[in-house]
């Protein structure tokens, strides 16, 4: 698949157009489902053009997937079936007389002549109808929404940590280490900040886990809070939701400004320990020497990560796209819920 051989998928405008392809077109022989290339013969695998037996739809196929439907009422049907890939836009743009495809933020977002778009759906349909110049357009207008932030909601909870958000930002800056890659080399040389942990200091927090298949590698035991920025993707997952809500009640007791002043500093350096190990790459090592690194900037981008997922009710608000736009999906991971 790619772009010579698409282009060599005809245009099709219509039902009677769609009839008219298959009809003419020979199967292949000597093949027990005796498919019917759409474009060149020797593609037929890639694509094909079929007749549904129930409906008299003409259906158009990548690869397994029946991507476009031309119904005997003239409308087109689209179903990606959960594959939003580069080749089903090139696919539906190339067929689709006034249909451009895109993929955006692994989602494939369809524009139109008229000025709408639309976001297919990854598992379900969406019916177009004809303008009176041939293009296809929606035949019913989506109505969709997308999440932004609520400032004063994502303020109140800043608020909330904001003492330890002080000690961190004065623990990172004591510890702030200054890094030049390729020094002097004027195309490569790059310099940034990092705080860096041996994994003596992280065991000492998180304590050691083996490698079971050496007994002679380790490395700092931070998989218990791993997940701490990430809801569970899997609907009514309970045990998965239950093991989320644990962590992220644990982590908001020690980063929280009411809490026990005797425990305070001790519960600051643990939080401190996870934002640095959190989404970091702690590979099995023999030396409790060997140093990890993180970003001075992602301290606080974790912090916010892990409180905006905690609080999203109250960081962020859906709203309704205006016409021609759709969601940018930046939010999803965020806002998931267990219902």
């Amino acid at each position: 698949m790619g772009y010579a051989t698409v282009m060599r998928v005809p245009r099709i405008a219509n039902y009677a157009e769609a009839l008219k392809k298959y009809d003419n077109t020979k199967p292949i022989k000597g093949r027990s489902d005796e498919p019917r290339p759409l474009g060149d013969r020797r593609n037929v695998d890639t694509y094909s053009i079929r007749k549904n037996v129930w409906t008299d739809a003409i259906e158009l196929v990548l690869y397994r997937t029946p991507v476009i439907k031309f119904t005997v009422e003239d409308e087109v049907i689209i179903n990606i079936d959960n594959w939003p890939s580069a080749s089903t836009c090139q696919f539906i743009s190339r067929i689709l007389f006034g249909v451009t495809a895109n993929r955006v933020r692994g989602e494939v977002v369809l524009s139109f002549a008229d000025g709408s778009r639309a976001k297919l759906p990854a598992k379900g349909e969406l019916a177009l109808s004809p303008r009176g110049d041939g293009r296809w357009v929606p035949k019913q207008k989506q109505i969709l929404f997308d999440y932004r932030i609520n400032r004063k909601g994502a303020n109140n909870v800043r608020r909330r940590v904001s003492q330890f958000k002080d000690y961190l930002s004065g623990v990172v800056k004591l510890k702030a280490d200054h890094i030049v890659q390729n020094e002097g080399h004027p195309y490569l040389e790059r310099r940034f900040d990092v705080v860096k942990m041996t994994y003596a200091e992280l065991i000492e927090v998180f304590g050691q886990q083996a490698d079971i298949n050496t007994n002679t590698r380790f490395r700092p035991n931070v998989d218990y809070w791993m997940n701490l920025d990430k809801k569970p993707a899997i609907p009514h997952a309970e045990v998965n939701w239950a093991d989320y809500r644990e962590i992220t009640e644990k982590f908001y007791e020690i980063v929280r400004n009411d809490q026990d002043d005797n425990c305070r500093h001790q519960n600051y350096w643990l939080a401190f320990c996870i934002l640095f190990a959190l989404n970091n790459h702690l590979y099995w090592r023999e030396d409790v020497n060997t140093w990890a690194s993180l970003g001075t900037d992602m301290f606080e981008t974790h912090l916010e990560r892990v409180l905006f997922t905690m609080f999203s009710d109250e960081v962020f608000t859906r709203v309704q796209l205006p016409e021609g736009k759709v969601p940018t999906g930046k939010y999803d991971n965020y806002v998931r819920s267990e219902e």
